[in-house]
């Protein structure tokens, strides 16, 4: 198995092996790519690795993703889109875990393959329904790990960005929480910020925190939002020399100020790696093969002196076309 993921089968998915007469074949050999958030570049590295497997596979590929507040309705827009054509799959990265149930549902009841990508909904499983996801539990790991050397084993850490509409968030947090308690227990958190914060939000948080802990010595910022949020309060809070900051997942933006050194290190998502697996899974469900109904890609730390690491480079090549 290749060391970059992990995946889970049931002993039973043997059992359901579908015969011809269960599976629609769809003349149309097209599949539906619904990112979170298309511009960021996480979400580009997906793209990546969702045209390299297409090429192989002889399939195109509609990519599209919303692009404002309304993301949810703009996902099942898309989605209905994808029905309304009979596309042979839907890949989706869904901005929410419950709102798009229904959608999902309306998909495979058209005969259509889905796999869900990144986050989790708060579906299970089924035929013709599976997950690639991040590693979240791994996430919160490195992101210890890091800090734990950052800090020589001790400090007082703030956790900013747990929410609740984010799935992985809450395992991130408590599994880095876990690590730290375990291996570094003279390192302390000392706040947590919970809540879905845009970046003035995370802000002013994170401001108010450090402001209430004058000792503060690393961030652990959850989401991208929350990265950019904790940059700006310890920008204005002059703290940038006391405090390290350990981002979860990656866009531009952030790369670049982690080769200057304002960011310690991002825990970065394989998105490249999901993207291929997602449509390979596609096409495996269409042509009757087993696929396992979640797998696990684990995230990668990268830091000011790793970042030009072929390894690295790799998974945050941005390529997407031909």
């Amino acid at each position: 198995m290749h060391p970059i993921w992990r995946c889970t089968y049931p002993a039973c998915i043997l059992a359901l092996l579908w015969c011809a007469g269960c599976h629609r074949l769809s003349s149309n050999r097209v599949i539906t790519v619904i990112p979170r958030e298309p511009p960021e570049s996480m979400w580009v590295n997906e793209h990546v690795g969702i045209n390299e497997a297409a090429a192989r596979h002889n399939v195109k590929i509609y990519w599209n993703g919303p692009t404002g507040e309304e993301s949810v309705e703009q996902q099942i827009d898309l989605a209905e889109r994808a029905i309304r054509n009979g596309d042979l799959g839907l890949i989706l990265s869904p901005t929410n875990p419950f709102a798009l149930n229904t959608v999902v549902k309306r998909s495979l009841a058209s005969g259509m393959s889905v796999v869900i990508v990144g986050n989790p909904l708060s579906l299970k499983p089924e035929k013709r329904l599976s997950f690639v996801l991040n590693d979240e539990e791994q996430t919160g790991a490195l992101a210890a790990d890091r800090i734990k050397t950052a800090l020589k084993g001790r400090g007082e850490v703030l956790i900013v960005g747990i929410d609740p509409f984010l799935p992985g968030s809450p395992d991130r947090s408590s599994t880095f929480e876990a690590v730290l308690s375990r291996d570094a227990p003279e390192i302390k958190v000392v706040d947590k910020l919970e809540g879905t914060f845009s970046f003035g939000q995370a802000e002013l948080a994170v401001e108010k925190s450090i402001l209430a802990h004058p000792h503060l010595s690393a961030i652990l910022s959850l989401n991208i939002s929350a990265t950019r949020g904790a940059i700006a309060a310890v920008r204005t809070t002059h703290t940038s020399k006391q405090i390290a900051i350990v981002g979860c997942d990656q866009d531009i933006d952030l790369l670049f100020l982690l080769r200057l050194g304002v960011v310690d290190s991002l825990v970065a998502q394989n998105t490249r790696a999901m993207g291929a697996l997602a449509v390979d899974f596609v096409m495996d469900e269409d042509r009757g093969a087993p696929v396992p109904p979640y797998t696990y890609v684990k995230p990668i730390l990268i830091t000011k002196e790793n970042i030009d690491n072929e390894a690295i480079q790799r998974v945050l090549y941005m390529k997407f076309w031909p």
